[in-house]
């Protein structure tokens, strides 16, 4: 189970070693990836996407939404 304020998302993990913890003001924080464009090969459900994690909130100057890329 992956949550934040936001909301929550049950998920299969797999543990590598490619992607590896950061430090971050002296604390070990480890990193979670989720796959955001998988609903066409019908391996996620709709509406449970790392979107209902994530804060909806965009840049005014080019549109990106702030979920691509956030701690």
């Amino acid at each position: 189970r992956v949550w934040s304020k936001r909301g929550s998302v049950v998920a299969k993990a797999m543990v590598t070693k490619r992607i590896k913890p950061l430090t971050c003001d002296g604390k070990i924080v480890h990193i979670v990836g989720i796959p955001l464009h998988w609903g066409f090969t019908g391996a996620a459900k709709k509406g449970f996407g790392p979107n209902m994690l994530t804060p909806f909130v965009g840049d005014a100057n080019i549109e990106t939404p702030e979920y691509e890329a956030f701690l």
